[in-house]
């Protein structure tokens, strides 16, 4: 357990805390990988068309439905990371005793996005499943396969939402600036 985040929360967090915090490696993983697999499909597609007039177009639609992999597998990952945006702009305007409230209220909307997000994803995700839904593309593929990754990707960002909320509630005033240098996020 980290400096800050004894207490009541720290028993049903830290077990929380450390899955997500192994998923999320998992799915940087994956999300890279996948990053990696686009760029040789591109680069294969752009040989094939320039060097061979040999144009391949089904690797655009598989790129396509590896995209949805990459958004979905980098949300929480890129949360827990830090690599999200944030703005800042207004934090010198802000007296310093209020700084822990005000990045709380910042990270209880982020909390407040993963739900929503969670909500319409799974809605979508289940309105593609009950009509069978078919892509509109060229390799013709039913959408329940590509999209099975939003409820799991949208999912993994609000635990991890969830969990930096209630670590970041436990710290101590003086903590507050230090908190995510240290902490990995």
């Amino acid at each position: 357990m980290t400096k800050g985040t004894q207490g009541s929360a720290g028993g049903f967090i830290a077990p929380l805390e450390g899955f997500t915090r192994a998923v999320n490696k998992v799915f940087a993983l994956l999300a890279s990988l996948t990053v990696f697999v686009i760029m040789l499909m591109v680069l294969t597609a752009v040989i094939c068309r320039y060097a061979f007039n040999w144009p391949v177009a089904a690797l655009l639609d598989l790129t396509i439905f590896m995209l949805v992999f990459v958004f979905f597998l980098a949300l929480a990952p890129a949360l827990e990371s830090g690599s999200h945006i944030e703005v800042d702009l207004f934090d010198p305007l802000i007296p310093t005793r209020l700084h822990k409230a005000q990045r709380l209220v910042g990270k209880f909307l982020t909390l407040l996005f993963a739900a929503v997000l969670l909500f319409f994803v799974i809605r979508t995700f289940l309105g593609v499943v009950r009509d069978d839904e078919l892509s509109f593309t060229m390799i013709t593929v039913p959408l329940k396969y590509v999209f099975w990754i939003g409820p799991v990707g949208a999912g993994m960002f609000f635990l991890t939402a969830l969990v930096d909320i209630v670590r970041f509630s436990q710290l101590k005033p003086d903590e507050v600036a230090h908190y995510g240098a240290s902490a990995g996020h």
